[in-house]
């Protein structure tokens, strides 16, 4: 598979634009809305352009490290999501505990495939609690 060729100048701008466009609706959509209803609206596929998986996360990663605002896990796990999903992407946002919690502070990431890809530290060594898109239920079994 070909690899893709290096962002311009120009593009990284543009995408680090998106990355601070997505994260001011995710923010916004936090204080509105209940988290599984915005999930719910973040999750709707909106663009055809398709990006790498990677690129998307570092872009994530590092735009969102610029300047005096540097969200938690929660708002950039949303942002990543939003950005894989707008462009048809499986993905799913896990909010989870750490495995010995002594507090109730969670973590979230992004799983494409069952593969974490971001944000940083992942998911190693956390219990999950919840995923988005939930599954239907399944019928009881008679």
């Amino acid at each position: 598979m070909p690899s893709e060729p290096p962002l311009t100048f120009p593009g990284k701008i543009a995408l680090l634009c998106l990355v601070w466009a997505t994260a001011a609706h995710v923010r916004v959509g936090l204080w509105r809305q209940p988290l599984p209803e915005l999930v719910a609206a973040l999750g709707t596929p909106t663009r055809r352009k398709h990006r790498p998986v990677a690129l998307l996360s570092r872009a994530v990663s590092r735009g969102l490290r610029i300047g005096p605002w540097h969200p938690r896990c929660l708002i950039r796990s949303l942002v990543l999501y939003r950005l894989l999903r707008a462009q048809g992407d499986p993905a799913e946002l896990i909010l989870a505990l750490p495995r010995h919690a002594t507090s109730h502070d969670a973590h979230a990431w992004v799983e494409l495939g069952g593969r974490d890809v971001g944000p940083l530290p992942g998911g190693q060594g956390y219990e999950e609690l919840t995923r988005y898109p939930r599954q239907a239920a399944r019928p009881p079994v008679p």
